[in-house]
């Protein structure tokens, strides 16, 4: 039970590294070189194949500019396609960059169609 509780949370933070690094534009190769690790590892890390060190992911969190919290925040017990965890992660660095009324439109809009997709 432990083993696969820990291979889904390894598959979890996986995504979402993958997903802020392509947000970001950036390659497993252009990672590798921030955090001084081989491509193999960042590829190995994003496929939830490897558990980086404390320190590799602290050295991850700073260049995608993400907390610790937002890699292990499991948002729920369901593990979320890799389609998703990206959408959310795209979502997430382009409304950093929306001034405070145009955020408030954007939480508008989300909350519209989150609300017209219920009544479906």
């Amino acid at each position: 039970m432990v083993r696969v509780m820990t291979d889904d949370l390894k598959r979890i933070v996986g995504l979402k590294i993958r997903a802020e690094r392509l947000a970001r534009g950036m390659t497993q190769e252009q990672l590798s070189e921030h955090i001084n690790r081989t491509v193999e590892t960042v590829s190995n890390l994003e496929r939830g194949k490897a558990w980086p060190g404390l320190e590799t992911l602290l050295q991850i969190c700073s260049v995608l500019h993400v907390s610790f919290a937002q890699l292990f925040d499991e948002e729920g017990a369901v593990l979320p396609s890799r389609r998703r965890v990206e959408l959310i992660a795209r979502m997430k660095v382009l409304l950093n960059k929306l001034t405070d009324n145009d955020l408030e439109i954007a939480v508008r809009q989300v909350e519209a169609l989150a609300s017209g997709r219920q009544r479906d």
